[in-house]
């Protein structure tokens, strides 16, 4: 069960509460719906009078078809069947196309309200650790796909296994996973494809097993942990895609509208802060040369100065989100 992390929150700096704890009239996007939690915190947070659409994205179309049979995001009433009144509107797509989803939407629902608020819930969802695609090394029959949406033509994690040279291996497990022995696994990696393919997970454990010592394999964090983390993030090529959402999102936007992001790996969360930081300043220009030459303008207010992290309640009740760090910013 996916249990949506810093809740009240989030959907506090997405949504830019009122005073009566209300959710302004506008467009919201949830760019990584998943489960839909807080999406589904920020409508029980508006007034059914207010002009409010939200918009859910998600590559996971498996995922989206599961949450359509909640109850919370079951079909609309008989009154809710006017888009007028309908609320939520869900895409299965990947959230880089923001622009052409928000056009689209517009123009079918004959919509001008402006975009208030984007979300955004990095990393992996806790029930795709259970979809049969390999997330998990705890699945050792699965296959090793990892993709978020099986119908993109992209290359799987067996694919990068297979055929990307062992100094491409070593730098993704280096860079992605922050892999104390990058460089051995993925030497070991190398060695064995020479005999046999790698199909399912049980394969790569095997190689780990063999490749790592046994101090190592017996640490608190599991030893295919980062491994694993940095194949499903070269194969979605999540890095990429976020600071391009942002920076598609950021255009999107109405002025006084928030740009939230929780992140779960210190190297998402360094890029949300390092495009944060950069769309804060007025210049970007290096300290010696004296007179701007770049034309660059700020366009967003950074209004968390430090991550926003789980209490120790949270964690307690939910471990997964102890790594979580949540940032927010509102466009000038």
């Amino acid at each position: 069960m996916h249990i949506p992390v810093l809740l009240e929150k989030s959907v506090e700096l997405w949504a830019s509460l009122d005073k009566n704890r209300r959710v302004k009239p506008g467009i919201y996007i949830d760019a990584t719906f998943g489960s839909g939690g807080h999406s589904s915190y920020l409508l029980k947070r508006c007034d059914s009078r207010t002009k409010i659409h939200l918009i859910g994205i998600d590559r996971d179309e498996k995922i989206m078809q599961k949450v359509k049979t909640q109850s919370a995001f079951s079909a609309p009433t008989r009154k809710q069947k006017d888009p007028k009144n309908q609320k939520l509107f869900l895409f299965h797509d990947n959230y880089l196309n923001i622009p052409k989803i928000i056009s689209t939407f517009k123009k079918t629902r004959k919509q001008n309200l402006p975009i208030n608020g984007v979300f955004f819930d990095l990393g992996v969802n806790t029930n795709q650790f259970t979809a049969g695609r390999g997330f998990s090394f705890q699945s050792k029959n699965d296959p090793l796909d990892m993709r978020f949406d099986v119908k993109e033509n992209s290359p799987t994690a067996a694919d990068i296994l297979n055929q990307w040279h062992g100094a491409e291996l070593e730098k993704i497990f280096r860079e992605y996973g922050e892999e104390k022995y990058s460089y051995q696994v993925a030497t070991a990696i190398v060695n064995k494809r020479q005999k046999s393919r790698y199909v399912s997970v049980a394969d790569l454990l095997e190689t780990l097993e063999n490749a790592l010592k046994k101090a190592y394999r017996h640490q608190k964090i599991h030893y295919a942990t980062r491994i694993f983390q940095s194949l499903r993030i070269a194969v979605n090529q999540e890095f990429i895609n976020i600071q391009k959402g942002l920076a598609n999102a950021l255009k999107c936007l109405a002025p006084g509208g928030r740009l939230a992001a929780i992140s779960f790996h210190s190297g998402e969360d360094r890029i949300v802060k390092n495009f944060f930081r950069r769309e804060s300043r007025d210049c970007l220009c290096p300290p010696e040369i004296p007179v701007c030459r770049c034309g660059h303008q700020k366009t967003l207010k950074i209004i968390t100065k430090k991550p926003i992290q789980p209490s120790l309640t949270e964690t307690a009740k939910n471990p997964n989100s102890r790594s979580a760090r949540l940032r927010a910013a509102e466009k000038i």
